[in-house]
């Protein structure tokens, strides 16, 4: 999904995109790549016709009043495009005189940066040295400098205006790896400097400003490289079928697209924070960059190891997308970036991460509200009573079991609930099978099991995986056999958490054996203390038995307790597996409860693993855009946009996450982890316990074919009958 999110946004989008196409300018880098100059694009002075290069900037000073926001959006389709021209490091400074700039300064500068009359260029690195009002040193790689008259670049903790045509200011354009955009050499020796060219305590605000705008641009080259590699894999054949359907290929297809979706709620998240707290738009901005140079880097690599030898030729347009990557990479570092992040976690910087709803959404808090304070003076029998009576234990649920409340009503609800210190009950596998009975159920069925079931009395299971068939649900050999009243059933089922303290299970069973695979298949619920039930607990490599192995043998399902239609029971199987893969995705996965202070360890212990300090700002800024991750998907159906790739996004990241977790506690525990007391106790029980993670719910390797076929759209896999 791009950046934008609301209708406004999308449009903007669009019609960037649209300019670029109509002006060919991923063309137009090509030309540049053999050219021994490099000049305007043809399409600038449009574009500045257009307001683009003042999108964030005040009217008064030729801009078009908006903000980061909107400019990102832009940014990104250059991005994609693959767009020649200075556009990003111009607006950079632009961005930068705008916040912090003098008013005269914003007067004297802004004008000519919005109009595109003025070109800059932005140096984020060297070593130049501002004393008494006089620079020197060397600026380091200038971003733009080729074409640019302005330059912005950075001296100690403040930034520097610099006229490229100033004595004692030089300039060499050396060969770029990124032809279309041409970095340059400046040393400055002796240079003047009054206070009309300096802005005072700027570094870190102009380090987040450009982290926040490449990164945009970055997500969008990450994002048309995963695009170019999964349109090429679907057409190119090798041993007589599309390369996509091998799993290799369609997993370095959905590894970029995880990427990329990383890199696109991170630096929605940094444009987003822009207008708020300095702290906060530091630390989202150095997560943007953390997440969006990497991705775009790596990406543009596997984009061109998926299209193989062809991609590696002069003539593809693959390279252009390498070279990018690697001069963005240059001008905004990705590894300082994390550092930043974990001194951000150092200094107890929490990024604020809330929704933001509609005018609409003051009406229903009045009303929530009000509920809300009936429910916390109520005891805790009562207060459940209660929300299962009006709904509110489940609003999203269809009347008269919840509220059938849209996005914007179960997010006032929430809050509303929070802000109360009130806690729904919790399901968990319980709630995923209750919906889909509530779903497929007849109302017999609904009115045995519903009611009790929210009330907490009667705890449900999920009796899908076999032990020839685990993330493969519909690989079932369980059978039932048609029977006076019902039907027999026969099998084993296994890694069924919580079957030891189940009432009722639902189950699949194979009742037309000469079926296709995916059809002949019942779903039933099972007594699980009916006779011939047999539970027998799995011990875990943490010493634990959450799972179990359930064998059947002539267990008696009425026909009552049939879900569904028979042999159509995978219809209801998904509704189910649906239910769970949108729990976990949402953020109900973890390390099972298990949590430890990462920057604490690194703190003490940072000795024992050599770069250790981004390594867990790289881990810091995963993790906090997790939760970017659901707040979009909570953005979107706010905005009444379709469900985007979120929720398969977050459950992979999340298990893999879980892995990274415990190999940094261990990594910094050192020794201390082969003790299961003291301070490696959690450590080693991480290590022990956060390979489920990637298992549980469906394997990561299986997520992946599931992102690259339902998300990228890729062919599956020939199927067995």
């Amino acid at each position: 999904m791009p950046i934008a999110i609301t209708d406004d946004h999308l449009a903007l989008g669009s019609t960037a995109r649209s300019f670029l196409e109509s002006h060919k300018a991923r063309a137009a880098t090509r030309e540049l790549l053999e050219a021994e100059t490099e000049s305007l694009p043809l399409f600038w002075d449009e574009l500045a016709r257009l307001g683009w290069l003042g999108l964030h900037l005040p009217e008064e000073h030729g801009g078009s009043g908006y903000g980061l926001p909107e400019l990102v959006v832009v940014v990104e389709e250059l991005g994609r495009a693959v767009a020649p021209g200075p556009f990003v490091p111009t607006v950079v400074a632009s961005a930068a005189i705008a916040r912090c700039g003098s008013e005269a300064q914003r007067a004297r500068l802004l004008p000519g940066l919005a109009d595109g009359s003025t070109i800059a260029g932005i140096g984020l690195a060297g070593d130049l040295r501002l004393d008494a009002g006089t620079l020197d040193g060397d600026a380091g790689a200038v971003l733009g400098g080729g074409l640019a008259g302005l330059l912005l670049l950075l001296a100690g903790d403040d930034a520097v205006l610099v006229d490229t045509g100033t004595p004692g200011v030089s300039v060499t354009v050396p060969p770029n790896v990124d032809p279309g955009r041409r970095s340059v050499r400046v040393t400055v020796r002796g240079l003047a400097v009054g206070d009309d060219d300096v802005l005072p305590g700027a570094r870190r605000a102009v380090e987040a400003l450009a982290r926040t705008i490449v990164s945009a641009e970055a997500t969008g080259g990450a994002r048309a490289c995963t695009d170019a590699a999964t349109e090429y894999a679907k057409r190119r054949e090798q041993f007589g079928r599309p390369i996509a359907m091998f799993q290799a290929v369609k997993h370095h297809c959905a590894n970029m697209l995880v990427a990329a979706e990383l890199a696109t709620a991170a630096t929605w998240d940094a444009a987003r924070a822009a207008g708020g707290d300095p702290d906060q738009f530091e630390l989202a901005a150095a997560v943007a960059a953390t997440l969006a140079v990497p991705a775009f880097a790596d990406d543009a690599q596997l984009n061109i190891q998926v299209h193989g030898g062809i991609g590696f030729t002069w003539e593809h347009d693959a390279h252009l997308y390498l070279r990018r990557a690697t001069a963005c990479a240059a001008a905004v570092d990705a590894t300082r970036a994390a550092e930043d992040v974990t001194e951000a976690a150092r200094r107890g910087v929490v990024r604020d991460v809330a929704v933001d709803l509609p005018p609409e959404a003051d009406a229903i808090r009045h009303r929530v509200r009000d509920e809300a304070a009936v429910l916390a003076g109520l005891d805790a029998a009562a207060r459940r009573s209660r929300m299962i009576e009006t709904g509110y234990v489940m609003p999203h649920w269809p009347k008269p079991w919840g509220l059938a409340a849209g996005a914007v009503e179960q997010l006032v609800i929430d809050e509303e609930l929070a802000a109360a210190g009130i806690s729904r009950p919790q399901y968990g596998i319980t709630g995923w099978v209750l919906l889909t009975l509530i779903q497929h159920g007849t109302e017999d069925q609904i009115a045995r099991w519903v009611r009790p079931t929210l009330d907490q009395t009667m705890v449900w299971c999920q009796l899908f995986s076999e032990p020839d068939a685990g993330s493969d649900a519909a690989g079932v050999t369980s059978r039932a056999t048609r029977v006076d009243g019902g039907w027999l059933v026969n099998g084993q089922k296994v890694w069924t958490s919580g079957a030891h303290q189940a009432h009722r299970g639902l189950a699949t069973v194979r009742t037309n054996p000469d079926a296709p695979k995916h059809a002949g298949i019942t779903t039933v619920v099972i007594d699980m203390a009916a006779d011939g039930v047999e539970i027998r607990p799995l011990r875990q490599i943490t010493g634990a038995s959450d799972f179990n192995e359930v064998f059947f043998t002539d267990v008696f399902v009425p026909d009552d307790d049939v879900v569904g239609a028979p042999d159509a029971g995978w219809t209801v199987a998904r509704a189910t597996l649906g239910n769970e893969r949108v729990s976990i995705g949402g953020g109900a996965g973890g390390g099972g409860g298990l949590r430890i202070d990462l920057v604490a360890l690194l703190d003490a212990h940072g000795d024992r693993l050599p770069g250790a300090a981004p390594r867990v700002g790289r881990h810091l800024a995963e993790e906090q855009t997790l939760r970017l991750l659901n707040l979009r998907s909570a953005e979107r159906a706010v905005a009444g946009a379709e469900p985007g790739p979120e929720g398969n996004v977050t459950k992979l990241v999340l298990a893999e996450h879980g892995h990274e977790t415990a190999a940094l506690a261990a990594a910094l525990t050192g020794p201390d982890t082969t003790f299961l007391d003291g301070e490696g106790a959690t450590a080693a029980l991480l290590t022990l316990s956060t390979r489920a993670l990637s298992i549980a719910g469906g394997t990561s390797e299986i997520t992946r074919n599931q992102i690259g076929e339902r998300i990228l759209g890729l062919p599956r896999d020939p199927l067995i009958r």
